[in-house]
């Protein structure tokens, strides 16, 4: 059967629950709604990217690219709900789509240490460049291997497998964006109690602002006109005066997109676990509110605490210390 517009709404549920992978009948304007606010969103963060030349926020807008066509996908299987292609299809977007949106995330985290000052910070902005983004790299490798395995299974039992695999992917990036979340908390509180970490760079072998390695919107401080054998390069303004109103706003809209990542995370992880023809992940309403809703907010967040708007970049640090 390839059409669902000649049967009565009792049949469709019937055969659903019976035949359709989805273990329902996806409601089609629910799902074209959400596919419209996915778009809306990426497009605005398209826009961003460009208006303020923050190229590494591509990451976001592959994001939200990847979740419009997974929620493409549920409006195919609203049309077609007993072949396998558009189930697939929503399932394996769906799942593998927020990982780029962590990735920014953590970005985001390092660039705020970068401009308030890595002296409060328990790793170096490289370090947590490499730790956090290769996790959730790995995380997503992971994921892209179980939907495959999942999709390419001859038996229920290999493709339940798969999702057993993916479910290790989205607990991997759970424990990275949880850690991030705690390491955030307590930079932001050794920030507002002026508690550094590491000990203080002597000046003498401070980069300068100037030649080749130059450390971009950074500054030496001097006392008395002299070099302090303590003195370390900080950022312009940093320390809890870096702790500025924008960047105020952008740890709270990292913080809106993090709670709602974290929860959908989780009931992603039940919810895979609980198998594929479980009750939490054949009702619609749970996907929808758990899923769906979390991750456009996040998203939507990330549109109103852009940071792009909210924190300097680079080119923009390093003008302000030349001036």
């Amino acid at each position: 059967m390839n059409s669902t517009k000649s049967l009565s709404p009792a049949a469709l549920a019937a055969l659903a629950k019976a035949d359709s992978p989805f273990g329902f009948i996806p409601t089609l304007s629910v799902c074209i709604l959400f596919v419209c606010l996915f778009a809306l969103t990426t497009a605005a963060h398209l826009f961003q990217t460009i208006r303020y030349r923050t190229w590494w926020w591509f990451t976001l807008v592959t994001c939200g690219f990847v979740e419009c066509i997974g929620w493409a996908g549920r409006v195919w299987g609203s049309q077609n709900p007993w072949i396998m292609s558009p189930y697939l299809m929503q399932i394996c977007c769906t799942i593998f789509a927020p990982s780029f949106m962590t990735a920014a995330m953590f970005i985001i985290f390092v660039k705020i240490v970068i401009q308030i000052g890595p002296e409060y910070s328990r790793l170096t902005p490289k370090a947590y460049t490499y730790l956090f983004v290769g996790v959730d790299f790995v995380a997503l490798v992971i994921q892209a291997i179980g939907g495959g395995q999942a999709a390419t299974a001859a038996t229920p039992q290999g493709s339940q497998n798969g999702a057993h695999v993916m479910v290790g992917g989205i607990i991997i990036q759970m424990a990275a964006v949880a850690v991030y979340a705690l390491v955030s908390i307590e930079y932001v509180w050794r920030v507002l109690t002026d508690r550094p970490i590491r000990a203080v760079q002597d000046a003498d072998s401070a980069p300068t602002l100037e030649g080749n390695g130059a450390a971009e919107g950074f500054v030496a401080v001097y006392a008395a006109g002299e070099k302090s054998k303590t003195s370390l390069p900080v950022p312009l303004n940093g320390g809890r005066a870096g702790l500025t109103y924008n960047v105020k706003l952008m740890v709270l809209g990292l913080a809106i997109a993090t709670v709602l990542v974290i929860i959908r995370s989780i009931y992603r992880t039940i919810e895979l676990l609980d198998g594929w023809g479980g009750p939490i992940i054949t009702n619609q309403t749970l996907f929808d509110c758990l899923d769906g809703v979390p991750i456009f907010l996040a998203m939507l967040s990330l549109n109103v605490f852009h940071p792009g708007r909210l924190i300097p970049n680079a080119r923009a640090m390093k003008r302000a210390t030349s001036a």
